[in-house]
């Protein structure tokens, strides 16, 4: 269980902009503060993440045997993605998203045998790669910039690198990769100030942690009753072209990647300005999609 230093709880009653700069981070448009824990871990703190600090500390979340027991991985992730109930102070029902980070491993993205695709889109989708960690928050939050409240996302709150290292191997990755994601962070890290740069740590795991959205997938609504067959096909294909209207896309689209909510009628779900509300949850294939007229 990592403990980070008492001396920066004297930080957590202060704004995120008031804290020391030699805390401030800057990475691909995310403003973090880098937290250095007992054992050599980093937290990065995103501005959602800092007034809810108390609850995403590792030593809230991190302890193998509690994430086991308490920790919910989630039907049909094609990572490891847990629901963890966390404590907080005001919220009785507060929990997050643990997702493992899978930067640097092979992306088979499978692609619908009935799909209607040009030869451009199905080369870029062969040659997906999985975003880092920084870039998925990036991307995250430029989408949420764009869509407001019309397509709602899980808050990106910190990410997590505990010190422990390992090879490539057992984390999946690809060593000859590693020089394309180190050139793209080291070329947007040029303008930072040289003690405030980062750097991949090639032997360590990141954990992302977001906040956790009430529902259920679309294939689960479809499963239970909530949607038809042709009703959850027009879905997935309306919250595509809703992504990519405002310049997005996610190269392995999916209904487990939608999340709706039953209403208090019984067989029905909740719907907000004449369509489906829905929500978008996986995002380390999110990338700009470029359709005329929408820039991202």
């Amino acid at each position: 269980m990592e403990q980070f230093d008492a001396r920066l709880h004297g930080h957590r009653r202060r704004a995120f902009d008031a804290v020391p700069k030699a805390l401030h981070r800057r990475v691909f448009g995310v403003d973090y503060l880098q937290l250095r824990g007992r054992q050599s871990g980093d937290l990065y703190v995103t501005r959602h993440g800092w007034p809810v600090l108390d609850s995403i500390e590792p030593s809230q979340w991190f302890v193998g045997e509690r994430l086991r027991k308490i920790g919910r991985q989630l039907a049909g992730a094609t990572g490891a993605v847990y629901r963890v109930p966390v404590p907080h102070r005001t919220r009785e029902k507060f929990a997050l998203v643990v997702k493992f980070s899978r930067f640097a491993q092979e992306a088979l993205v499978s692609i619908a045998p009935d799909a209607v695709m040009d030869w451009a889109e199905r080369d870029r989708i062969a040659a997906s790669e999985f975003l880092s960690p920084f870039e998925e928050f990036a991307h995250v939050e430029r989408l949420r910039a764009r869509a407001g409240a019309r397509i709602p996302t899980k808050a990106p709150l910190a990410i997590y690198s505990p010190s422990t290292r390992y090879l490539d191997w057992q984390l999946g990755r690809r060593s000859h990769r590693r020089w394309w994601y180190d050139r793209v962070l080291a070329e947007d890290q040029a303008d930072q100030p040289e003690d405030a740069r980062i750097a991949y740590g090639w032997e360590r795991m990141y954990i992302l942690l977001y906040r956790w959205i009430d529902g259920i997938d679309a294939e689960t609504a479809h499963q239970q009753g909530y949607l038809t067959e042709p009703e959850l096909r027009d879905l997935s294909e309306a919250a595509r072209q809703d992504l990519r209207g405002l310049g997005w896309d996610v190269l392995d689209h999916k209904p487990r990647h939608l999340i709706v909510r039953p209403a208090p009628d019984p067989g029905r779900l909740m719907w907000r300005g004449g369509r489906i509300l829905w929500a978008l949850v996986d995002y380390e294939l999110l990338v700009p999609y470029p359709a005329a007229g929408a820039a991202a």
